[in-house]
């Protein structure tokens, strides 16, 4: 039986590559995202640097395993969030992360 959940949150990894010196480090993270309706999602111009914010903040409601440079853990608040996608190369996991999940990909692929 298929049952329809009104506001469906889950949880996925979010592999992030950053660039370092000589190369890059991978490390991940557990994000909890809101699937957003197509009726919002229409609603969104995500080719435009504003509607990408835009939809990185109304997908990004939680965290776990996020730390500052000395491993302290980050909580989740609009601050935290905001300061996060506007790293690039964490916006673009972000948004890989949630396009994996909502289109049913296979992990690791």
């Amino acid at each position: 039986m298929f049952k329809v959940i009104k506001n469906p949150v889950f949880t996925a990894t979010v592999r992030v590559t950053a660039p370092t010196e000589g190369g890059v480090v991978e490390s991940s993270f557990t994000a909890r995202f809101k699937a957003l309706p197509v009726s919002e999602m229409a609603a969104i111009n995500t080719f435009t640097p504003e509607g990408t914010v835009d939809f990185l903040r109304a997908i990004l409601v939680g965290w776990e395993g996020v730390a500052d440079e000395a491993g302290e853990p980050i909580a989740f608040n609009d601050a935290s969030r905001d300061w996060l996608i506007d790293i690039a190369y964490v916006r673009t996991a972000i948004i890989n992360a949630y396009n994996a999940a909502m289109m049913g990909a296979k992990r690791g692929n």
